[in-house]
Formats: C-alpha cells, sequence, structure tokens
C-alpha cells in the first residue's frame, strides 16, 4: 500500500509541465472555468466622476462656513438625471440635484447629502455641512483605470469577475480546457433502473462527472465498459486517444475480474504507478500513465469512489489546469463519540457537524461501511484519522472537513 501523501505527491508531480489547452467562451457560459489569460483594463471604471449619495453637487468653497445652524444658501440650477450625461456647468453658489449614481456636473468637486441639506424655496438650497474635495463622489478610474491588471490567468472565474468582464467590455475570455473521461467497468452494471433486477445502478460516472464539472472541467461519458480485457483494452485505448485525462471506476482491485491495472499495463508505458493506498475507504485506488495521459482507477463502490477523487482527483486536476485547488472548509468540533481508525491506514470517519450552544458538535454517523451511499449523502464532513491514530474518545476536540452545508 502506498501512504496517502507519498501516493498524492507522485500523482501531482506527473502533471507538472503538461500542455494546457485553453478555448474561447463567451462570458455567460465562463463561470467557475479556469481563466486562460491576463485580463488588463481598456477603460476606466466608472467611466466619469459619479455622486455615491442622493443629494446636491457643490464647490468646497461655497461651503466652508456652512453648519446647521447656519446654513449656505445656493441656487438650484439643475438635476443631473441618472442614465443621462450630465450638460449642466456648475457657477460659484450654484447646486445640482443628485441621485446616488448620478454624473457628476462640471465645476462640482463634492456632493452634500440631502439628510445635510434643506429647501430654501424652489430654486434654493440650504447646504448645513462643509465639505471636503471628493466627499461623496467616486472619481473617474477610481475601480479600474486602463493597464490595470484586473483578473490574473489560472483564477477560477466567479459570478463578481464575469460582471467585471462585462462592465470591461468583454464578450468573450479565454478559458482552460481539460476534458476528464470516465468510464465504469463490471457486468454487474447497468444505467436503467428497470433493468436493475439483479444488476447495480452504476451512480459513479454521474456523481464523479459532476465533481469533475465543479471544478472547470469537462465530463466526458465514456459508459459502462463489461469485464472483457479485450474490450476494456479497446475502451481504454480510446479513451486516452481523446481525453485529457481518464477516470475509470470499479475493476482496481486484485480479483479474477478486476482487469484495469492489468490493462493499463498492457496499453502503454510507464503504465500502473501506484496500486493501492493506505487509505480507508479508497483502499483499491490506483494511478496510472500511458501516452502522457494521466489515468486514476477507481474504487467500484460509490462512497469509496468519490473519497478517492476528492483526495487525489481534485488535486490532480488543479495541477493539469494550473490553478488553485478547491479547499473544502476545515472547522473545530467536539467529537459526540468516540471513534476509531484503522492501523497504519489514514482513515476518513463520516460524521454530521451540528452547532449547539456551547458550540460545534460533530456526530460520527452510526455506519461507516463504504458500501452504503447514504453514509456519505447523510454527512456534511468528516474526521480524518492519521495512520497513526487508533482512536479519539468522546468530547475531544477534532478538524472536520465540511463536505456539505452545516447544520
Amino acid at each position: 500500500m502506498a501512504n496517502v501523501d507519498n501516493a498524492l505527491a507522485l500523482i501531482v508531480d506527473s502533471a507538472v509541465g503538461r500542455t494546457i489547452k485553453v478555448e474561447r467562451v463567451r462570458i455567460a457560459e465562463s463561470t467557475g472555468r479556469i481563466l486562460g489569460e491576463d485580463i488588463v483594463a481598456r477603460v476606466n471604471l466608472p467611466s466619469v466622476d459619479r455622486s455615491v449619495v442622493d443629494g446636491y453637487a457643490v464647490r468646497v468653497g461655497d461651503t466652508e462656513n456652512a453648519s446647521a445652524e447656519f446654513p449656505v444658501s445656493l441656487k438650484l440650477v439643475g438635476e443631473s438625471v441618472l442614465g443621462r450625461e450630465c450638460t449642466v456647468a456648475m457657477k460659484s453658489r450654484e447646486t445640482v440635484a443628485l441621485a446616488t449614481g448620478s454624473i457628476m456636473p462640471k465645476g462640482a468637486d463634492a456632493v452634500v447629502p440631502i439628510e445635510d441639506s434643506i429647501s430654501v424655496s424652489d430654486d434654493v438650497i440650504g447646504v448645513k455641512l462643509a465639505t471636503r474635495t471628493g466627499q461623496n463622489v467616486v472619481r473617474k478610474g477610481a475601480d479600474v483605470s486602463p493597464g490595470k491588471l484586473v483578473l490574473s490567468k489560472g483564477r477560477r472565474l466567479r459570478p463578481e469577475d464575469v460582471g467585471v468582464l462585462k462592465v470591461l467590455g468583454i464578450k468573450r475570455v479565454r478559458v482552460r480546457v481539460l476534458s476528464v473521461g470516465i468510464m465504469s467497468t463490471g457486468n454487474e452494471l447497468t444505467d436503467s433502473i428497470k433493468k436493475s433486477k439483479g444488476k447495480i445502478v452504476d451512480i459513479n460516472r454521474l456523481v464523479l462527472g459532476s465533481m469533475v464539472a465543479e471544478l472547470g472541467s469537462f465530463p466526458v461519458d465514456l459508459g459502462i465498459v463489461p469485464d472483457r480485457e479485450e474490450v476494456l483494452m479497446r475502451a481504454l485505448r480510446a479513451a486516452v486517444r481523446t481525453c485529457d485525462m481518464v477516470i475509470v471506476t470499479g475493476g482496481s482491485s486484485v480479483g479474477k475480474r478486476d482487469l484495469v491495472p492489468k490493462c493499463i499495463n498492457k496499453l502503454g508505458k510507464p503504465g500502473m504507478l501506484v496500486h493501492g493506498v493506505a487509505m480507508r475507504p479508497s483502499m483499491p485506488t490506483g494511478f496510472g500513465i500511458v501516452d502522457h495521459t494521466p489515468i486514476m482507477s477507481l474504487p467500484g463502490v460509490p462512497v469509496s469512489a468519490v473519497f478517492a477523487f476528492r483526495v487525489f482527483g481534485r488535486s490532480l486536476i488543479a495541477k493539469l489546469l494550473d490553478s488553485a485547488e478547491i479547499v473544502d472548509p476545515v472547522l473545530e468540533a467536539r467529537l459526540a463519540k468516540k471513534i476509531r481508525g484503522v492501523p497504519g491506514y489514514r482513515t476518513l470517519v463520516r460524521v454530521i457537524a451540528r452547532k449547539t450552544e456551547t458550540g460545534l458538535i460533530a456526530e460520527p454517523l452510526k455506519t461507516q461501511s463504504s458500501s452504503i451511499f447514504m453514509s456519505i449523502v447523510a454527512a456534511n464532513g468528516y474526521v480524518t484519522l492519521q495512520e497513526n491514530e487508533a482512536e479519539v474518545e468522546t468530547g475531544e476536540t477534532v478538524k472536520v472537513t465540511l463536505i456539505g452545508e452545516l447544520q
């Protein structure tokens, strides 16, 4: 069994120096994707000086003696209407009405909030506040100015980032592309619930495909492949030829029908680099390379496949995309019940983390069997016991990796 950290380092290092493909997509389709270019501003944001409050544009010199007791009277000469250019040019002792976001009139250098003013007459406003230059004004280019690096390549685009792209006038953006082929193996598998008598409905491709998509990559459904060496060899050969990375679930152990490691070794060099990791669940996890294409051999049991992907697959994909890895939040909680690890193995114990009046509590699920998929559906986190940790007592503080919403 390979040590988890050693296996992870080997898997991630295999991605160093690989060529990264890019494509241009509409910005509406770019959320969650990995940026393939630096975004440098060519315009000012905002494009003009704007008010940040509802109020009145003023000249600072006209308000220097203003106070609540002795307001300064200014002539109201117009209004700057939202959505329109402001053509009013203010002179001394004049003011212009503004809404939040309105363009500043020429000649004004500050804004008095409406609550610091009074209406003296229809065309005279009393200002009760002395101002300073730039007060309540957002200047042209204060947010972004031409030549500024706004977003760096390798960044995972968030909804906010897409908003910035739009206001910068960018319609399409270059993003990195990683196609991940996903196949399941096993004569016992089916996609049809109606035909599931005596069969097992395959959920691995769907679940892993969703996890791959969350990372900004493209899952490619390669279907179910039977436990026949020649058929599996053909499927793997085609996958290696057409995908940037391949995930195979099932057939990863050492039984007679566990053909995946054997086929990977026969397919090309260097073949399997890892076959089995000291981790529970997910022990029959393997990794290989054929024709420079990384292949992950994951257990067929869904819980084990999911944890193997979380621990190894996410890091590999981040490295292949040359992006930062998504990191699950880790919180400290008190253990509601004693948990045990498997000596020599890194053990991932599924828990439900809850808020209580005395702090966070982590309650281990009654069943930790990897054959019970609801054990990961019901869990919103897990506690990692290191290889040398035999058990943790009730009430002790543990670190919970959250994989769901905190209850």
